[in-house]
């Protein structure tokens, strides 16, 4: 039964990645689309982009801990076509950052692991794991392709729509003043200690890659145009970006430890990771808000 329900999550799963995909496919090819549809419309811009502000891959760990937010960038160019005086399409493409840390000053986690060897076998053997000072800290690049529709009066702008991001990179840096490990047989009923990788260790780090897929999210813009010299604006802009889809990618259900019986054990994001067979977090999104600034040129046929 429990792997029916697996196997359905996982399908559900494929088939949410494969709509994002489409939509990803689509909003590339509107990107080409609407630089062709400048020959045939009258006026249009073209404009670099660049943003800072706050920003997370945001989620809500198991015990109802959230993530701080940290500062964030994006950057890219970007093309409006106007169909109007006041409304136009605006695509483009640009690099986005977010970032995110989580703290626990203690924190236990308790998985099923294969019995070592040399001890009595028997029905289950658990890896039991304390960390003491325990951070992690995980950064995100996303290469977006937005779709906005923009409404401008004036000195006055307004722009709303959709982008899909692709991950470029994900890291995520864990550390831990101490790490405590021990096993325990339900069948003998007995703790191990100081055995069979099951120690003590001071001052761990490591650094993971945490499985992040595909993005989806919505964009709301608004702020004031600035009118430049040689058909030159400068808009200056406050911006909210907000996910629609975890970004977990494949299962979201590893072990935060993985057992090694020499003690060489190694360490998962708490984004993919379980916690006696319970994942650590909720649905993993990114959020974005801050200030933009874009240069634009315009052109008119």
């Amino acid at each position: 039964m429990k792997n029916q329900k697996l196997k359905i999550k996982e399908l559900k799963i494929k088939n949410q990645k494969s709509k994002i995909i489409s939509i990803v496919a689509g909003l590339i090819a509107l990107n080409l689309n609407l630089y062709a549809q400048t020959r045939i419309f009258g006026n249009y811009e073209i404009g670099l982009s660049g943003s800072a502000g706050l920003s997370a891959l945001h989620f809500t760990t198991a015990d109802g801990s959230k993530p701080s937010y940290s500062a964030g960038y994006a950057f890219g160019w970007d093309i409006a076509v106007f169909f109007t005086e006041h409304w136009a399409f605006r695509t483009g493409v640009n690099m986005a950052s977010y970032h995110a840390s989580v703290s626990f000053k203690q924190h236990e986690t308790r998985s099923l692991i294969a019995t070592p060897s040399g001890l009595p076998t028997g029905s289950h053997f658990y890896m039991e794991t304390e960390y003491r000072g325990y951070e992690e800290q995980q950064e995100a690049l996303y290469l977006r392709f937005p779709l906005t529709a923009q409404y401008r009066k004036s000195r006055f702008y307004a722009a709303a729509g959709i982008q899909a991001g692709i991950r470029a990179n994900a890291t995520c840096r864990i550390r831990s003043d101490k790490v405590i490990t021990k096993g325990y047989s339900d069948y003998t009923m007995q703790y191990y200690e100081n055995m069979h990788g099951f120690d003590n260790y001071q001052n761990i780090g490591t650094v993971s890659k945490p499985d992040l897929g595909l993005a989806l999210s919505g964009v709301v813009e608004t702020g004031m145009i600035w009118k430049l010299k040689n058909e030159m604006s400068l808009y200056t802009g406050v911006f909210l970006d907000y996910g629609f889809n975890d970004v977990r990618k494949g299962n979201p259900m590893k072990e935060s430890i993985v057992y090694n019986e020499n003690g060489a054990h190694t360490f998962n994001s708490i984004l993919n990771s379980q916690n006696d067979g319970k994942p650590m977090t909720d649905k993993v999104q990114p959020l974005a808000v801050g200030l933009r600034l874009r240069l634009s040129m315009s052109f008119s046929n």
